[in-house]
């Protein structure tokens, strides 16, 4: 399990450095406001992601009947009905989004990406059904090398129409690389059937995940989209990069031990004890990950946005660590939400994050009222932290597991981005709180996370080396 999560990390790190990556370079080659038009890209792409996230990738790694190619081929049916609804209303919904983002010049831009939801329908679900056995070799390949044909894509792309849509070529190579991908070196081939009750598993299942998606679209782009409106595509150029660095961290991490620790948790469902040591431990690895990303934004941010994107994008710095403080909390709730999973119940996140939109209007009201962007980001923190709340009490009830430890990290977590916030917007008293606190954080997290006892508990579930 070990080296399984190391191999899904580096796959992950790949991954998610040629997005970075990708970004930095449209950032050095376009003007800020050029760099926000392409954002308005990301934002659709978030859209029909959310249209098609009925968790069908998360369903043959949880249910016991993806050994079923019968149940696996339905899948890939009720894949397809997705995937082609998701581009009709793309389609239906791009000058609309148009009209909303200020850019009805990039209408048919935006209908392009309907080309995304349309490739998606047509991936191969055994890539994923394979991490059951702890094969995560078909996934680790298609991160290893979609991300990097998107970034390549890049500069012909520029080349060729010379401004922000040389991010519009890049994201839709990326996506067409990944599904091939997923076709690479896999058997059973690609295989459709239609079946209603397979249907209908996968309503019930992907249903609570949707929904969570609008709302989880609303929270990630809501300031974004805030920011396009009251301070213009320039600032939301800037906005946008400090965003990403402080996003892209949180999930990469979250995908990483979604991917690792789903498969044993939903083994040690029954055996209360292994499921409590793996799921602490998940809480601590989140907690530590969440404080390494405030206490990097607070040391350097400036020389990170002054590095890699340059002094043109230097108003980022001011922000990021309170979007990293938001963002912590958001990763921390990633653990009672897989643990939620390992039950087979998807509503945990959408009742937090029912909870959590309530901070876009909050930050709305805040941005329109002050006329300045950090109260705005103020508003989103608190609503993080109710969200992550609510997700810990459900998800503890949900699987009968002790919360304390959960609790206790949230507490400390909470304590040290109030320290940072005192930092980064003026009075160097708050490192005298953060320091401390940081310390007892660490040492909390460490304290759980003895890497022989993790193996002892992973030894304890059955393992798929005969697979």
């Amino acid at each position: 399990m070990l080296r399984s999560g190391t191999i899904v990390l580096v796959a992950n790190v790949v991954d998610v450095a040629a997005v970075l990556l990708r970004n930095i370079i449209l950032a050095r080659l376009l003007p800020v406001e050029q760099f926000g038009l392409a954002a308005t890209f990301s934002i659709l792409m978030t859209m029909i992601e959310t249209f098609q996230n009925v968790g069908l990738n998360r369903l043959v790694v949880q249910d016991s009947r993806a050994e079923d190619p019968h149940f696996l081929a339905s899948l890939h049916g009720a894949q397809i009905g997705v995937s082609v609804a998701a581009a009709l209303l793309l389609a239906a919904f791009a000058y609309p989004f148009a009209l909303a983002m200020g850019t009805p010049a990039l209408t048919s831009a935006y209908l392009l990406l309907a080309l995304v939801p349309l490739a998606n329908a047509f991936g191969n679900l055994e890539t994923f059904r394979m991490q059951r056995h702890g094969k995560f070799g078909p996934q680790v390949r298609r991160a290893l090398l979609s991300q990097p044909i998107g970034l390549l894509a890049i500069l012909p792309g520029y080349w060729w129409l010379g401004d922000h849509r040389a991010a519009l070529v890049s994201i839709i190579a990326q996506q067409w690389a990944a599904v091939v991908l997923t076709h690479v070196h896999v058997r059973p081939a690609f295989r459709v059937a239609f079946d209603r009750m397979v249907w209908q598993t996968a309503a019930a299942f992907g249903w609570p995940l949707i929904a969570n998606g609008l709302l989880m679209f609303l929270i990630l782009n809501g300031d974004r989209i805030i920011v396009l409106h009251r301070f213009g595509p320039a600032a939301l150029g800037w906005f946008s990069a400090a965003v990403m660095l402080t996003l892209t961290p949180a999930n990469l991490i979250a995908k990483s031990l979604q991917t690792v620790t789903l498969p044993p948790l939903s083994r040690a469902r029954s055996n209360t004890g292994a499921f409590q040591r793996i799921y602490d431990r998940c809480c601590s690895a989140t907690a530590l990950a969440a404080l390494a990303s405030i206490l990097g934004a607070l040391l350097l941010g400036k020389v990170i946005i002054a590095l890699l994107f340059g002094e043109k994008f230097m108003p980022a710095a001011g922000f990021l660590t309170a979007l990293a403080c938001m963002n912590a909390l958001r990763l921390l709730r990633v653990a009672p939400t897989i643990a939620a999973m390992a039950h087979g119940e998807t509503r945990n996140p959408l009742y937090a994050n029912l909870v959590r939109a309530l901070g876009v209007p909050l930050a709305m009201a805040a941005a329109t009222l002050t006329g300045a962007i950090g109260p705005m980001i103020l508003a989103g923190i608190l609503a993080e932290l109710a969200g992550a709340t609510l997700a810990g009490e459900l998800a503890h009830r949900r699987a009968g597991i002790d919360g304390a430890r959960y609790r206790q990290l949230l507490l400390l977590l909470t304590l040290c981005l109030a320290a940072a916030l005192m930092v980064t917007w003026g009075s160097g008293y708050g490192w005298l709180l953060l320091l401390p606190l940081a310390t007892l954080l660490l040492g909390r997290c460490a304290a759980r996370l003895d890497l022989s006892a993790a193996l002892q508990v992973f030894r304890a579930t059955p393992t798929s080396r005969r697979g």
